[in-house]
């Protein structure tokens, strides 16, 4: 018996032995893999805090509901009321059943006053109607809209405007355009 368990232990430490020696001829060759570690630093003010895919909501002073959002947001913690955005959608449900759309690259939120301001890129519609600013500022305060910068006009009923500056009183409806310097405003109406 004894002999016995020296073959088997002679058998077993053989597989070993060519076993290791297998997996010593794999690998040998491979590359070294070096972990690179990369630190990320972020540029961080404790006085600002950011936030992703906001909404705002709420009645304006004429009893309109508005839908305010934004893709990003921040605000400073020494004036928390004044909310900027990126990536900007406010929609406004008028009391008469129809909606306004804004959209704009940038924002500025007043969350005291309801006060919004739109720039770059700024693209409005109304029913059939589109305007096209540089910048869009929405006084809830005033009830005005006031269109600045390359404004632009589209309607498909009515034609085109291109006005330096327009603004538009909810209470009244009154539609106001003007333009900088000695140029006129250029009005394209259809009959």
């Amino acid at each position: 018996m004894k002999t016995r368990k020296k073959k088997l232990i002679l058998i077993q430490l053989t597989i070993f032995f060519v076993a290791s020696l297998l997996l010593y001829n794999t690998y040998k060759d491979e590359p070294v893999v070096e972990e690179q570690v990369v630190e990320i630093q972020t540029q961080s003010d404790p006085d600002t805090n950011s936030f992703t895919d906001i909404e705002y909501s709420g009645f304006d002073l004429n009893g309109n509901r508005y839908v305010l959002k934004a893709r990003n947001a921040e605000f400073k913690t020494q004036s928390p009321e004044l909310i900027n955005m990126l990536g900007v959608v406010a929609t406004f449900y008028l009391k008469d059943g129809s909606v306004l759309t804004v959209v704009s690259d940038e924002g500025l939120y007043n969350n005291l006053s309801l006060d919004m301001e739109f720039r770059n890129n700024v693209k409005s519609t109304y029913l059939t109607h589109s305007l096209f600013s540089d910048k869009l500022n929405y006084s809830n305060t005033n009830g005005t809209l006031i269109a600045s910068g390359n404004v632009k006009g589209e309607s498909i009923d009515k034609g085109e405007f291109f006005a330096d500056k327009l603004e538009y009183t909810l209470a009244s409806k009154i539609l106001d355009f003007s333009m900088f310097g000695d140029n006129q405003v250029n009005l394209k109406l259809k009959r």
